[in-house]
């Protein structure tokens, strides 16, 4: 084979442990390691991919065997399965719960898969080789990308949830400007419109309305 270029990360299909946390270290604009992704895993937020080029494969539903030529999806129903896989994120190698017990796998078309070995290449019955180690569990880059908003758009979610608490601020805002002036509320939006950088005075009369109505039913009577 030649040599193997890197692509950069919007070009890659997928990723390694490692290229994953770094790219989301840098959207976080914090550093992240691969516990962060198991946390994201245990959630089931995260798919993982176990791949180990030319591993022997077997059909769970049908007859035949095949060869792991590319990523394959690990399934999170076996909790303790799951559990295991979590913790190889952790730095935490995995080992069968059994003898010869393997995570199971699933293909693009929905089967169902578990590793096997030729007689003379099988590992112990309790090996580590029956699980994935850290190099070989990989991400879809396209399932980053689409968990990213639901990562780092915390703030604003908090605003979209809260809107009674904001308006209840604003309330009590306008209770300081207009306390002991007798001033209305088209007053005070009138002097906020003027101010530098300010938005539309109607804008700001709805604002402020809104804000009167709900700090009124906050109001104990």
């Amino acid at each position: 084979m030649g040599t193997t270029i890197a692509k950069p990360f919007h070009r890659r299909q997928w990723l390694s442990v490692q290229q994953a946390v770094n790219h989301l270290s840098a959207v976080a604009e914090e550093p992240l390691t691969s516990a962060d992704l198991a946390d994201l895993a245990e959630q089931h937020l995260l798919d993982l991919y176990w791949y180990r080029p030319g591993q022997k494969l077997t059909y769970l539903d049908r007859p035949g065997t095949g060869e792991l030529t590319e990523p394959l999806r690990l399934c999170a129903e076996n909790h303790s399965d799951w559990s295991a896989i979590a913790g190889i994120l952790r730095h935490r190698p995995a080992l069968p719960a059994y003898e010869q017990d393997t995570p199971l796998l699933e293909d693009a078309e929905g089967n169902r898969l578990r590793i096997t070995f030729d007689y003379r290449q099988r590992p112990e019955p309790f090996s580590s080789r029956w699980y994935p180690n850290l190099a070989e569990l990989v991400l879809k880059r396209s399932d980053l990308e689409q968990l990213e908003p639901q990562l780092f758009s915390t703030q604003e979610t908090d605003s979209e949830l809260e809107p009674q608490l904001l308006l209840n601020v604003i309330w009590q805002l306008e209770q300081l400007a207009l306390d002991g002036n007798h001033h209305s509320t088209a007053w005070l939006a009138e002097q906020l419109a003027q101010r530098p950088g300010s938005i539309d005075r109607a804008a700001l009369e709805r604002v402020l309305a809104a804000a009167e109505r709900e700090g009124v039913r906050g109001t104990p009577h």
